[in-house]
């Protein structure tokens, strides 16, 4: 029986064939005391005859019996479900031994992360990474209980694909039937799910597994899990709504969270204006001001060749007087992030201190007393170089009112292109369609996107987009992007062929699951609540994939691995 079960029984009742692991062995006064744990909670077990059980060790699975019994009122542990309990021990089974662990099986062990991977089926044991992984099961319940009522149907898509360019390195997979050729693995189910839109089916939900191959880091993974929408005759607004009711609908029913909907919307220009970043946590209500206009007529130099650049003077207005090692601090961070410094003046009794205060000119000396007891922090430069900072700057100085609220916001109106490395590459995917198709083909690098990204608390969930459905607009945003008319009809033809037979406007959303729930049972990291996830490297410490194969097995495959040197 399980360990809830108690429940059911009264006191003195004899309890059978109890399972679970031992945890935390005790020895007082000739008696023994041990936990026993299950799957979900844990009760006290007693014997007055310990020698009969030297061999126990902590993580033996046993079955036990004996009486149940109430504990005495000062014996009660209050933190536990039957703290109110224990058994005593009339019989004991062991039922399979442990060896020595390698760590606790306890909450807030400061264990190496590469010791707990490779051990991840103990350390999923422990009761915070076990709430994390059921988290994750009664996530996508919830997911699947609000789309049924949504009447989404659920479909699959394979995960042997064509290699095609997403964002990402592609995993490839050779085939052993066409010699020298691969498949890859899907960045996203992204071509498949429009197909189905393109098929004659109505709408689409698929909770899917995708594979990236770059860098891990404590919100990426070179595999994860993310929600995928596509609805037909869809527009930004529907879609919207569908993934607002999903979210209110799982956080309710799985974490007992009520949210209002709809959510903010703000556009991207003004996410970067006010916040710094596209991915603003809005629980931090301080917004950016903009201070170009006070230094119009300056004579500090870095500041007078940015406004003549077309740059902005942009920072906080602090209420208080930070100390200089405060100020110090703050300019290392940013010094740190590759910003040049931090530019400040204090304000006290009217009175305006700072490096830059003796080069003040009486105009800009006028304005910065106009406030008082304050400190003044800014960044000077392009917008786009130094939104980057005061987002650093944002979150370090102003605090987060509560860390059990849950602020989302749409992000939308995207620029369709940014510039990577000097080459234009799509803000989002080549298959998201303009907001202005005019204005897209006379002028690719200032056009908006049909593309809207979801943030919580500042950490982005997902994006989506209306897609394109012509496909001449396709082949187009393609050669934009730099494929030639070969690349464009070997990679994509397929699907540019699809969007020849009459296809309907659609759009669509992806959310990170995998981050999702991080945020909601406030990991680390998404490795916390993954069940198995891969390093930082992208190394299974587990089983130590990837690993080589025999000379044999890659002959199969057709396959020969040249040893390579670097070269001095």
């Amino acid at each position: 029986m399980d360990i809830s079960d108690l429940t059911k029984l009264k006191n003195k009742e004899i309890v059978n064939d109890l399972r679970g692991w031992v945890d935390t062995i005790r020895h007082h006064g000739g008696l023994m005391f041990f936990e026993l744990r299950d799957h979900e909670t844990k009760v006290q077990i007693v014997t007055d005859n310990p020698e009969q059980f030297d061999n126990l060790k902590n993580e033996f699975y046993v079955s036990v019996t004996g009486n149940l019994v109430k504990r005495k009122k000062e014996n009660v542990n209050k933190e536990v479900l039957f703290g109110d309990l224990e058994i005593e021990l009339s019989n004991l089974e062991i039922i399979s031994e442990s060896k020595t662990l390698p760590f606790q099986i306890e909450d807030n062990i400061e264990t190496d992360e590469q010791i707990r991977l490779k051990h991840r089926y103990l350390d999923i044991r422990r009761k915070e990474m076990n709430n994390n992984i059921i988290a994750r099961s009664n996530t996508f319940k919830s997911i699947r209980e609000v789309m049924n009522k949504l009447n989404i149907n659920e479909l699959d898509t394979p995960t042997l694909i064509k290699s095609t360019p997403e964002g990402a390195k592609d995993f490839i997979v050779p085939s052993r039937k066409s010699p020298g050729t691969f498949y890859a693995l899907p960045q996203s189910p992204q071509m498949y799910k429009q197909l189905f839109m393109l098929s004659g089916l109505k709408n689409y939900y698929q909770i899917a597994k995708c594979y990236r191959d770059e860098d891990s880091r404590k919100d990426r993974q070179p595999e994860f899990t993310q929600l995928d929408i596509e609805i037909s005759n869809g527009d930004p607004k529907t879609v919207q709504k569908i993934i607002e009711s999903t979210m209110k609908h799982v956080l309710k029913t799985v974490y007992s969270i009520e949210v209002k909907t709809p959510f903010t919307k703000i556009t991207y220009d003004e996410a970067m204006s006010l916040y710094g970043t596209d991915k603003p946590d809005l629980r931090i209500k301080e917004t950016i001001t903009d201070f170009t206009n006070i230094f119009m007529d300056t004579e500090i130099s870095f500041i007078k060749e940015t406004i003549k650049n077309n740059g902005t003077v942009r920072g906080f207005l602090i209420n208080k007087l930070l100390s200089r090692s405060e100020i110090d601090n703050l300019d290392e961070l940013l010094k740190n992030e590759g910003s040049p410094g931090l530019g400040w003046f204090k304000i006290e009794n009217k009175k305006v201190s700072g490096p830059l205060a003796k080069i003040l000119n009486e105009k800009e000396n006028n304005e910065l007393v106009k406030n008082d007891n304050c400190t003044m922090l800014f960044q000077s430069g392009k917008q786009a170089e130094s939104s980057h900072y005061l987002d650093t700057l944002r979150r370090k100085i102003y605090s987060i009112p509560s860390e059990n609220s849950y602020e989302f916001v749409w992000i939308d109106d995207f620029p369709y292109f940014e510039i990577e490395n000097g080459e234009l590459q799509p803000s989002h995917h080549p298959f998201t369609s303009p907001k202005d198709t005019s204005e897209f083909l006379s002028n690719p690098n200032d056009a908006k996107a049909l593309h809207y990204d979801l943030v919580l608390n500042g950490i982005e969930l997902g994006s989506g987009s209306q897609r394109i459905n012509d496909p001449k607009l396709q082949k187009e945003v393609l050669s934009k992007w730099g494929l030639s008319e070969t690349e464009i009809n070997d990679r994509f033809g397929w699907f540019i062929e699809a969007l020849s037979y009459g296809s309907p406007q659609h759009a669509g959303f992806a959310v990170g699951i995998d981050r999702f729930i991080a945020e909601m049972m406030n990991a680390d990291s998404i490795r916390d609540v993954i069940p198995f996830p891969k390093t930082q490297s992208g190394l299974d410490p587990l089983n130590n994939a990837p690993s080589n194969l025999s000379i044999l097995e890659l002959q199969e495959y057709n396959i020969s691995i040249e040893s390579i040197e670097n070269e001095e």
